[in-house]
């Protein structure tokens, strides 16, 4: 069973048993439990003032369509719902719903903000072949908005990786170094920039790995790694608070499961379990 996205503009009031994405303008999902204990998406007749609007469609979610709607208002909707910010809900669902997460939140954000025309001032309309939205009065279209991000794990000849605490992170706990490719960059310039910025450090040796939609705001973050290459620690003190090379035998707090941070470190340790 899993998720499976509709990529254009479709609109339609919602059946009682189809599923129905609700996510706050403060980044929160609501969420309810099924026989098993696990969080899954409720039922768009979970939300009965909201059945006789029309509703952008998400996709298909476990054979059952998928709508989406931004709660803008304080008042919550009623019913037994656990409300949970979305950075914490992905590492605690499914594969499906959590492809669904990563979907949705940008799109129904972007919906929410992108009404008016920046050129003109006009209200917006559905295009009708495209996922974009159209000024009917200058023509200009705007698409969602993705940022491309880098993020890249740093290792030494002696095993051990680069951590690092952003003090911008919700919770203590020690990433990989990351930011946003600036214009005129590629994915491996940011990648020596943001280390060069963030940790002083020299890489080599860049090599990408995959990539992850990170809807934080509205991230495609580019998977790297490299090797050091030379130069001392010295954070910036902006943004990173700490760093260090730790051993795979001894490493701090890491990122929840779910991130792409979390996902390369765990590949890293185990192809050094299995390779000594």
């Amino acid at each position: 069973m899993s998720f499976i996205p509709l990529y254009k503009l479709r609109r339609n009031m919602p059946d009682p048993d189809e599923k129905l994405l609700i996510i706050d303008r403060k980044g929160r999902v609501y969420l309810q439990s099924d026989a098993n204990g696990d969080l899954t998406i409720p039922h768009a007749g979970d939300f009965p003032e909201l059945m006789q609007t029309e509703l952008p469609e998400l996709g298909v979610f476990r054979n059952k369509k998928c709508y989406g709607f931004r709660w803008e208002v304080e008042d919550f909707p009623g019913g037994d719902f656990q409300i949970i910010d979305v950075r914490e809900a992905v590492s605690k669902v499914d594969n499906a719903t959590k492809s669904l997460l990563l979907r949705g939140k940008p799109i129904l954000e972007w919906l929410s903000l992108r009404k008016f025309c920046s050129a003109c001032g006009t209200e917006l309309f559905d295009h009708e072949h495209e996922e974009a939205r159209t000024c009917p009065n200058c023509g200009m279209l705007f698409f969602p908005k993705i940022s491309p991000a880098v993020i890249v794990m740093i290792k030494r000849e002696d095993g051990r990786i680069l951590l690092a605490y952003n003090r911008h992170f919700r919770h203590k706990c020690y990433s990989l170094i990351a930011g946003f490719v600036e214009a005129g960059e590629s994915a491996e310039d940011a990648v020596r920039r943001e280390v060069r910025e963030e940790v002083g450090l020299e890489i080599k040796n860049i090599r990408y790995l995959y990539s992850q939609s990170w809807p934080f705001p509205d991230s495609l973050m580019l998977g790297f790694v490299a090797d050091y290459a030379g130069g001392e620690i010295t954070v910036d003190g902006e943004e990173i608070a700490e760093a260090d090379f730790y051993s795979i035998d001894d490493l701090p707090v890491l990122p929840g499961h779910g991130s792409i941070a979390r996902r390369i470190i765990e590949e890293y340790i185990k192809d050094n379990v299995k390779n000594n």
